[in-house]
């Protein structure tokens, strides 16, 4: 079983994780970027320098690949590359390699933080309230339903990338008009949370779930977090999976204010913070190695980790020989 993970970037944990398992279904880890200097490629079994997802020969570049190195499986580490795969997903089915991947109008979704907004409260999940219209967020500031200070930012953003937190209407006019899609949201965080989440891709069960605290943000990923229990997400996350279609590993961003728990966003990926789960216990890659056999894994009981233990993430170093 050889699996390809493109994007790796930075994330040489998740190499190591993934070839712990699949070293043991005698299979490789194979890993591209657009950055020969991309920490990650170097940790794999073997890796490719491809061009930047928005090249016109992007995916047939990737399916050349696959062929090369035998893949029976993709993952993608960044958000701009789900959509370009999940929209060429039969091109992947024909040639019997599977994505590891939910469906393309999840993904769509979730790209979208108005429409994920828009969709978890039709379905009744609660989630930050989100808005696109300046006049209208003044109109609900002007009733006191809303107050300072609040979030704008773009609505397909990642890594914290654009992100401005205002204290009044002249910073809330500039922060909108700073760039174009913006939205507005209320600054709920009395305390954030990042769930990882696994969702079994042969019966749509959920498997697993780790409720971390962050303590400390870099770059919109999280580099310093707490392991927690807790009822209120736990039962949260439970309901937005019985109420959407969402498969394999996701990553949750979660509020809590004044009591409450409100969803942020959806990632269906591996999140920046997900080797706390692992070292804890919560082995996503065990889980998808299992599917890609076509086998379900266990339906999810209770934790599988202990709370109150801290991640913190460090720098180190790996020396390569130009080629």
């Amino acid at each position: 079983m050889n699996i390809l993970v493109t994007s790796a970037g930075r994330r040489v944990k998740i190499i190591e994780y993934f070839k712990d398992v699949v070293e043991k279904e005698q299979g490789k880890v194979i890993t591209t970027d657009c950055d020969a200097h991309a920490p990650a490629i170097y940790f794999s079994d073997d890796y490719e320098i491809v061009p930047c997802i928005d090249e016109p020969n992007y995916i047939n570049i990737i399916l050349e690949i696959c062929k090369k190195h035998d893949i029976n499986a993709i993952i993608s580490l960044i958000d701009p590359e789900l959509e370009i795969l999940a929209s060429n997903k039969n091109l992947f089915d024909n040639h019997n390699i599977q994505l590891i991947l939910s469906p393309k109008d999840m993904v769509d979704i979730s790209f979208d933080k108005l429409k994920t907004y828009k969709y978890l409260k039709n379905k009744e999940v609660p989630s930050v309230p989100t808005y696109d219209n300046l006049d209208e967020v003044k109109d609900l500031l002007k009733s006191n339903k809303l107050s300072y200070p609040l979030v704008v930012k773009p609505a397909k953003g990642s890594a914290s990338i654009g992100l401005y937190i205002v204290s009044n209407e002249s910073e809330l006019n500039e922060a909108f008009y700073k760039l174009e899609g913006q939205i507005i949201q209320p600054f709920y965080k009395d305390k954030e949370f990042g769930i990882d989440v696994y969702i079994d891709m042969v019966n749509g069960e959920l498997v697993d779930l780790f409720i971390k605290e962050k303590i400390k943000m870099r770059a919109g990923e999280t580099d310093k977090s707490i392991s927690t229990h807790s009822e209120k997400i736990e039962e949260l996350i439970k309901k937005m999976i019985e109420k959407t279609n969402f498969i394999g590993p996701i990553d949750i961003d979660c509020f809590e204010f004044n009591g409450e728990y409100f969803i942020s966003e959806i990632n269906p990926r591996f999140g920046g913070g997900y080797p706390h789960a692992y070292e804890l216990g919560c082995n996503f890659m065990e889980y998808i190695v299992t599917n890609l056999k076509n086998e379900e894994n266990e339906t999810y009981k209770t934790y599988k980790y202990k709370a109150e233990i801290v991640m913190m993430k460090y720098d180190h170093l790996k020396l390569i020989k130009e080629k």
